[in-house]
């Protein structure tokens, strides 16, 4: 069941890349095997992810357990703050016409180290 869940989300997420603007950070790398990271990709990281996130996540805070697993709490707060990097990032480079340089680190380290399907 978990399986099929993940392969469904990492679905939907590949879907979703197509009208995204351009990455912030470099590429992370494809899990090959049993045990590899599954990485989001930078441009799953959408409004409409995030909005499906808040709403899974005000669905959890407002029933009780329905036994799904508390993993998937990560991964729901994971869309969220993916997607508000983005916007502050997008933000500030419509503003002042570059980069905000310590953000954009911060945003590829958040890539980097907690940008993953916990599964």
């Amino acid at each position: 069941m978990k399986v099929l869940f993940m392969a469904c989300f990492l679905s939907a997420l590949l879907i979703g890349q197509s009208a995204v603007a351009a990455d912030y950070c470099p590429p992370m790398p494809k899990a090959e095997k049993e045990g590899d990271p599954w990485y989001i990709p930078e441009s799953a990281f959408t409004k409409e992810e995030a909005n499906k996130a808040m709403r899974e996540l005000q669905s959890q805070v407002n029933t009780e357990w329905n036994g799904e697993d508390f993993q998937n709490v990560e991964n729901r707060l994971k869309m969220i703050r993916g997607f508000l990097f983005r916007v502050y990032l997008d933000g500030y480079k419509k503003q002042f016409g570059q980069d905000d340089k310590v953000l954009k680190e911060e945003f590829c380290r958040f890539i980097r180290e907690q940008g993953f399907i916990s599964h």
